[in-house]
């Protein structure tokens, strides 16, 4: 995503259109590349299920907040 904002210089609305996403849920997906490393590689560890969600947005999220705090 951010590559793509890079090289076609679009802004979150231009790439937002193109996804077929709202601004903010790309707003929302680019925050998640600004978590620590050390974060990013617990959500890592909890693995990816392809028959059930492992780890849902709403724990992200509370997992951010705590980060940010």
């Amino acid at each position: 995503m951010v590559l793509m904002m890079e090289i076609d210089e679009l802004s979150r609305a231009d790439l937002a259109r193109m996804l077929g996403l709202s601004r903010a849920r790309v707003t929302q997906m680019l925050n998640l590349l600004k978590l620590p490393e050390e974060l990013i590689r617990e959500i890592d560890e909890l693995g990816d299920y392809w028959d059930r969600q492992l780890v849902t947005e709403r724990q992200l999220r509370n997992s951010i907040c705590l980060v940010r705090h």
